[in-house]
């Protein structure tokens, strides 16, 4: 019993201040259905397509809550019109590299 409130106390402490965002869900299948078109090749550009889409949206999910709350809203709303990881990544490398210039790092 003892250890629920310094567990508490720890969880309050390491807190952020600010509400960070949902990684966003987006339509791979659409937007991979909108690559492939009516490619002579369009299994083998959907299969890849969404491979690459995949890979990216595992990127992002492994930094999302590292990332500055400003980041997430900023990138989700940037990319939220195409709901592409690419873009989505795009967007944050962008701010992150901004970010980092701006403060030295």
């Amino acid at each position: 019993m003892r250890l629920f409130p310094i567990l508490a106390s720890a969880l309050m402490v390491s807190a952020p201040l600010a509400h960070a965002e949902m990684l966003p869900a987006y339509d791979s299948e659409t937007i991979c259905a909108d690559v492939a078109g009516g490619s002579a090749r369009q299994e083998l550009i959907m299969r890849g397509c969404l491979d690459f889409q995949e890979r990216t949206r595992k990127e992002i999910a492994l930094a999302w809550d590292k990332l500055p709350v400003p980041v997430q809203v900023s990138c989700t709303k940037a990319a939220e019109g195409s709901g592409d990881y690419w873009r989505l990544k795009s967007c944050i490398d962008k701010e992150v590299r901004s970010t980092s210039a701006a403060t030295g790092h």
